[in-house]
Formats: C-alpha cells, sequence, structure tokens
C-alpha cells in the first residue's frame, strides 16, 4: 500500500497543504520544529485513530482555530480509499472512508496501515506499563480493527465502574446494587482483552528475537509476557473462561479496598507487558543499544504482520531516527524497510540522511514545503 496524496487544513502548524507521494523513499527534511513530523503524524492518526506523541488529540488543531482536517488517498493495487477526518476542538470528531462518515471506530480503522519508526519508540521499553500496554492495543487495532472496539467498550465498563466506586466512597449508605452489572462487563471484556493481547504476543515473540538477532551483534534472548500487577505470571495455556473467572474472583476479593480507594484494581488495564533480555527485566537491564533493537525489532514485528495481511505491504515511516541510532542500526533498519512499497524519511538535515536512491525529496520551513 501507498499514500498518493495528503491533505491538511489547520492541522499543527500547516494551515493548508496538499502534497503528492509516490511509491518508493520519501525524504523530507528542514531544521527541527518546522512540521516533519507534524506532517507525518498526521498520517499515523489517521491509521490509529491516535498520536505517537503525548498529549491531548484536541492538540492537533491549530492554536486559534476550532476544526483541523487531515486526509490520506491510499492506493493498493487498483483500489483507491480516501481516508478523512474532522478534528474538533469542541465537538466530537467525525472520521470519513471514501466521503461516508463511519460511525465507528472499527469501521474506520484498518484501511491504512502505518508503522512508525520514531525515538518514542524507545519509551516502549524504557518507560511505564501505560507505555506497553498502549503499543500492545494500538498494534491490535491495526492488524484486526475489531479489537479497537472491544477496548473501547472495556474503557466505557472501566469509567463506570470507577465512577460507582468513587460516588460510594463518599456515600454513607452507598448503592451498590449495579456494581455486580459492572463487575460482569469487566469480567467478559476483560477476558477478551486479555486473550487478544496474549495472542499477540505469541505472534510478535518469534519476530521480535528473529529482528533482534539481526539488529544487535549480541545473540541474546528476548521474551515478552502479558503479567498482571495484580496477581502472578499468566499461565501460557490459559482460556477466556479461566481469565474470566479469575477476574469476578479477584474483583469480589479486592471489593473492600476498591471501594476505600474508589477505584477498580484489577483487570487489563493494570497489566504489565514484560520485555525481558536473558531473563531479566529490559527496562533497567538493557543497555541503550540493546533497548534500540528491542524497540526497532517490535517495530519491524508489526511490519511483517501486517504485509503479510491483507492489505499488504504498510506505509512505512522513518521520522528522525538518524539522529538517534548508531551508525550499524541506521544500516540494518534500512535494509529492512527499504523493500516496503513506500518509506517516508524524515531528518533534521539531508547530510543526515541516507545516501539512496529517492522517488522524491521534499524540504520543509514553516508548515510549507517545496520540492528539491
Amino acid at each position: 500500500m501507498w499514500v498518493s496524496e495528503i491533505q491538511l487544513a489547520n492541522f499543527r502548524n500547516y494551515a493548508s497543504l496538499n502534497l503528492t507521494l509516490k511509491p518508493g523513499a520519501t525524504l523530507l527534511h528542514g531544521p527541527n520544529g518546522e512540521g516533519k513530523t507534524n506532517l507525518v503524524e498526521a498520517l499515523v492518526f489517521l491509521s490509529q485513530l491516535s498520536s505517537h506523541r503525548h498529549g491531548s488529540i484536541k492538540t492537533l488543531v491549530q492554536t486559534g482555530k476550532t476544526q483541523a482536517i487531515a486526509s490520506a488517498s491510499a492506493n493498493q493495487g487498483n483500489r483507491k480509499v480516501v481516508v478523512a477526518a474532522e478534528i474538533n476542538a469542541d465537538e466530537s470528531n467525525r472520521y470519513f472512508i471514501n466521503a461516508n462518515q463511519q460511525k465507528r471506530t472499527a469501521d474506520f480503522l484498518g484501511n491504512l496501515p502505518v508503522v512508525l519508526f520514531a525515538p518514542e519508540d524507545l519509551d516502549i521499553v524504557r518507560r511505564d506499563p501505560d507505555d506497553r500496554r498502549h503499543f500492545l492495543d494500538s498494534t491490535m487495532a491495526l492488524l484486526r480493527p475489531r479489537l479497537a472496539q472491544l477496548k473501547i467498550d472495556y474503557d466505557r465498563a472501566l469509567k463506570q465502574r470507577n465512577a460507582l466506586l468513587k460516588s460510594a466512597k463518599f456515600a454513607k449508605n452507598p448503592e451498590l446494587s449495579t456494581l455486580d452489572i459492572w463487575d460482569e462487563q469487566i469480567a467478559s471484556l476483560g477476558s477478551k482483552l486479555t486473550i487478544a493481547r496474549l495472542e499477540l504476543i505469541s505472534e510478535l515473540s518469534p519476530l521480535l528475537q528473529d529482528f533482534y538477532n539481526k539488529l544487535s551483534p549480541a545473540q541474546e534472548k528476548i521474551s515478552l509476557q502479558l503479567v498482571s500487577l495484580n496477581s502472578q505470571e499468566q499461565e501460557e495455556e490459559i482460556t477466556q473462561s479461566d481469565i474470566e473467572k479469575q477476574l469476578r474472583e479477584k474483583m469480589l476479593q479486592l471489593r473492600d479496598q476498591e471501594l476505600e480507594r474508589g477505584i477498580t484494581l484489577v483487570g487489563p488495564h493494570r497489566d504489565e507487558l514484560l520485555i525481558q533480555k536473558n531473563d531479566l527485566i529490559a527496562r533497567s537491564h538493557a543497555s541503550q543499544g540493546e533497548a534500540w533493537s528491542i524497540a526497532l525489532g517490535l517495530k519491524l514485528a508489526v511490519a511483517k504482520l501486517l504485509r503479510d495481511g491483507s492489505l499488504g505491504d504498510p506505509v512505512v515511516i522513518l521520522d528522525d531516527v538518524f539522529s538517534v541510532l548508531d551508525p550499524g542500526r541506521r544500516s540494518r533498519i534500512l535494509e529492512f524497510v527499504l523493500g516496503f512499497e513506500q518509506v517516508l524519511v524524515t531528518a533534521a538535515d539531508q547530510s543526515m540522511a541516507p545516501e539512496i536512491e529517492w522517488s522524491a525529496t521534499y524540504s520543509i520551513s514553516g508548515g510549507e514545503l517545496s520540492g528539491d
């Protein structure tokens, strides 16, 4: 798959943009803060309906404006699809496929597969469990868009249950008759979400190990495991009904604590993706280079799974990664991704970009592009 056109209006620092692209490798270069990452962020958002940067979606709307528009024309063989997002500062956002508004997130996702490599990828290894959960869930939505709706439904049930627990915390005689209903929702939806995460981990693990071996000079064992923050490690052979039962039992066991704290203490929202290197936690025991090899290996694994899917090659984006990678990993990552149908590369300076044959090169300044 490749993107032939990107249109932006009031998106970040782009008042208006209409960019035509070709298959192959395209270079976007210019000083930091001029709009390179903002441009590729638009494609990431149209792919996942979320940004790889921290902050509210509302910040995508240009300062002083009430609405931003982002759209992209994607091509797969003879099939063409136009995906568009209307991002509103004060209202609900709206999403369109070929000008038809989509009522459900799951109906929008899956039409523009994008895999982004960026300095923020190191957060998957180095930072908090929430970063790793986000990686799992955003990857699931890319590979199986219907699972995005499952995550939305779980988050909605969790929000309602937390609201009930919080109100009960400050009530003299709390009404808890509906708590059992939300317990069932958390157990049912949560068990499905956990199984989906476990299945994804089983697909990623062998690919990660293979790519890590190719990215890193050291031949070490890299493992992924889903671990609950409230229990022992998940068993390898566990069914959805087993997890559903465990969640119900755990919620009953922690009922008093949850009422005291006004928050749900068990469920997928508190799970951890444990990344280990030679049976040691990578977050604290991997060197900077090893952590980069793990992070890049995970993204390459995602790209491989997408390539093997129904839509074929994802659009691959390398956003300023050459400034943070050593020469060896730069050459290896290029070796892996240049075989994809379309690759977009950003660099602060054209001299920092790899010396390859570009389909096109553009310089970016102040939210405006000019071809070289």
